[in-house]
């Protein structure tokens, strides 16, 4: 007995499936020409926003430069700046 599951006598339809590999090529071939690489923005509120937002190494970084500002400006004791001492100024981002 032969241990090949290859059978001549078996007509597997190799026209057809042919064909099909034809089609399947012919099919590749046309989205690979559609093919984009340039970056699509889908959100462009989020593009935005990200654009605003500090960085340090091109990473997001936390708004410490300007929190550290408004802290100094009221740790200084100089509340009479101020006028009133009961209110405080509200900071502007």
């Amino acid at each position: 007995m032969s241990t090949s599951s290859f059978d001549p006598s078996v007509n597997t339809g190799s026209q057809p499936a042919g064909l099909d590999r034809e089609a399947r090529v012919l099919r590749y071939k046309e989205k690979r020409k559609n093919r984009k690489f340039e970056k699509t923005i889908r959100y462009a509120s989020r593009k935005a926003y990200a654009e605003t937002r500090p960085r340090i190494k091109g990473r997001f970084a936390k708004r410490r430069d300007s929190e550290s500002d408004i802290d100094g400006i009221f740790s200084s004791g100089d509340v009479s700046f101020f006028g009133d001492a009961r209110y405080g100024v509200v900071p502007s981002f």
